[in-house]
């Protein structure tokens, strides 16, 4: 059986490729079967695969899951970072993973509506220190379809919690120099309070569970690949 896998970030560069395609004796196997056929073959990528999650059909998945002929399965590195009817569904273009420059006024008009007595627009920027030491500039790479999918949950979630008239997140990719923007966030409620309790809940929502990762290039000439301090969780904090 072939079941293909595809790796990001920081475990792609360890293992020097971003698609695997790995021939297995068995029609059925757990996503654990196929992590330890990985690290058969790349022992490099021990002990960091252990720290990964894996998503199936671009949502996350246990180690105890079945994968079967056919199926793509994603690695997915630590980030940096009930149902809903169809009238809290986020359209399409509410999500965005881009190359381009992004638009803060651009994400304003997005959002605001008649309804609306609150708009907030977050913007995450390039800083050039991080703990004291100087960034020359970041790259960031996303899985595409994954990201699309785990940002429209982020935004159900809000509109789970909060009256929402209109929210978006738009996210950059690729080479970001210092104070480019790598993140829109915009939210139009129709009490401030709302919009900026929604605003805060999805960038740290974002950091936690969407396929993006960054890449920290310093003046000093060291690169690391960024990724939350606390782990990897698939639930919200409150």
């Amino acid at each position: 059986m072939i079941i293909i896998v595809h790796l990001f970030a920081s475990v792609a560069e360890l293992a020097g490729q971003n698609r695997i395609e790995l021939d297995l004796p068995n029609q059925r196997v757990t996503v654990s079967e196929v992590e330890q056929a990985l690290l058969n073959t790349f022992t490099q990528l021990d002990p960091l695969l252990s720290s990964c999650l894996f998503a199936l059909h671009d949502e996350y998945c246990q180690r105890d899951d079945i994968v079967q002929q056919g199926d793509v399965l994603a690695v997915i590195p630590p980030v940096s970072g009930g149902s809903t009817d169809d009238s809290n569904e986020p359209e399409a273009k509410d999500v965005d993973i881009v190359v381009e420059p992004l638009s803060p006024q651009a994400m304003y008009d997005h959002v605001m509506d008649a309804r609306a007595g609150a708009v907030v627009v977050f913007v995450g920027t390039v800083r050039e220190f991080t703990l004291e030491r100087q960034t020359a500039y970041l790259h960031y790479e996303a899985y595409d379809t994954m990201a699309r999918t785990q940002l429209q949950r982020v935004i159900a979630e809000c509109k789970a919690k909060w009256p929402i008239v209109k929210m978006a997140i738009w996210h950059r990719i690729g080479d970001l120099a210092i104070s480019e923007i790598s993140v829109v966030i915009g939210v139009s409620t129709a009490h401030r309070k709302d919009a900026f309790a929604a605003g805060d809940y999805a960038i740290q929502r974002l950091k936690q569970i969407v396929p993006i990762w960054k890449k920290e290039y310093y003046v000093d000439g060291e690169i690391v690949w960024g990724g939350p301090k606390e782990g990897f969780p698939f639930e919200p904090k409150e």
